[in-house]
């Protein structure tokens, strides 16, 4: 390190000597550089003040010294070059201005070799990415060229190899926004979605480890089965005695579609004597509870999310819903007591049922349960 450091100071100074003996290249300047959107206080000064006296050199190199602070140096430049017309043949300002181009002439070159070093660093993980199936190399070589189609194509391709055709599926399809016209992009988002499909019909029929890694691989967010595999996912781990996997499984396909029985005894069986259970948890349980029906245990756990995460979003209308339903169990509660008939609990309990959203997916069974 210290042997580089030496050897970047030493180019460095070589730079900036070619550059005042006067080999410097000719210069063109933008009249901004890489100034900031918001000029400093200093350069705000300095522009007000040469906006009164623009005869006066010195505050002409003040504004210029204020720019290069800015790293303005384009500007700087500019702010230089317009005073020679008032101060022609002034040595301090011919002097001030071939430093101030030899700093931007200084600029260009090193961001030359700095672009060089990131070309070579891409094209290395770009090929770890492609002959490796390197993951970590992909997502390298995409930061420095985010909507490079082959850099994509490459990252799919890797996915695939690796077992991942969900996740190769979105890689491709973000390639053909970059590149619609490009032949390999169909051809490989065809062969992902063959592979995702067979990965799904592992998920549905297994319970082992292999059906586990098909559920995994197959999980597509935002597809339209992400539900029934977020389902299937968390049956797959209530089984294998994985309570915490099962639960998150659970709360991810309850979030997707509410009102389905198979979820709801799901995530209540997981959360039933569950202690230090966090805002989601508990939400997820009151939930749950609304679709069975359970007005009362749903609107404890409702209270207990608001007290941890009083700005949940949806809580408050869930916590509606849970109160209303409560209210009219206490009604058919102390109805029974007074020996109400049967006729009038059954039409009360029907309204409250109303409060709850109509189911939209079902399973086949129930999912086995593990205490």
């Amino acid at each position: 390190m210290k042997h580089q450091t030496t050897r970047v100071a030493f180019v460095r100074a070589g730079v900036a000597l070619l550059l005042l003996a006067g080999c410097a290249p000719a210069y063109a300047h933008d009249g901004t550089g890489t100034c900031p959107t918001d000029p400093s206080a200093e350069v705000v000064a300095a522009r007000a003040a040469l906006a009164k006296t623009p005869a006066s050199l010195e505050t002409r190199i003040r504004l210029a010294d204020a720019l290069l602070e800015d790293n303005c140096y384009d500007a700087a430049v500019h702010t230089l070059e317009d005073g020679q017309a008032l101060h022609p043949g002034n040595a301090t300002l011919t002097a001030k201005l071939r430093t101030t181009r030899s700093l931007v002439s200084e600029q260009s070159y090193f961001a030359g070799l700095e672009q060089a070093e990131v070309a070579a660093r891409v094209s290395r993980n770009l090929l770890r990415c492609s002959r490796l199936g390197d993951l970590a190399a992909c997502d390298e070589a995409l930061k420095f060229r985010p909507d490079d189609a082959e850099v994509l194509i490459a990252k799919g391709d890797a996915q695939l190899k690796a077992g991942k055709p969900a996740e190769a599926l979105q890689t491709y399809q973000r390639a053909k926004q970059v590149a619609p016209d490009n032949a390999k992009v169909g051809s490989q988002l065809a062969a992902a979605q063959t592979q995702r499909l067979a990965a799904l019909a592992t998920c549905r029929t297994g319970s082992d480890d292999a059906a586990l890694a098909a559920c995994q691989a197959a999980l597509l967010r935002g597809a339209d089965d992400e539900f029934a595999v977020q389902t299937r996912l968390a049956q797959i781990y209530q089984q294998r005695n994985q309570p915490s996997a099962a639960l998150a499984s659970y709360i991810a396909a309850n979030a997707l579609k509410r009102g389905d029985r198979n979820v709801a005894l799901g995530i209540v069986t997981l959360t039933d004597g569950a202690g230090n259970r966090d805002a989601v948890a508990w939400a997820a349980r009151g939930s749950a509870l609304l679709t069975l029906q359970r007005g009362s245990e749903a609107l404890t756990a409702f209270q207990h999310a608001q007290t941890l995460a009083p700005g949940m979003p949806e809580l408050r209308a869930q916590f509606a819903q849970a109160h209303a339903l409560a209210g009219k169990e206490e009604k058919i509660r102390v109805a029974t007591q007074a020996g109400a008939p049967a006729g009038a609990l059954v039409a009360d309990n029907a309204a409250s049922q109303a409060a709850v959203p109509a189911r939209r997916y079902s399973n086949n069974a129930e999912p086995s349960r593990s205490n």
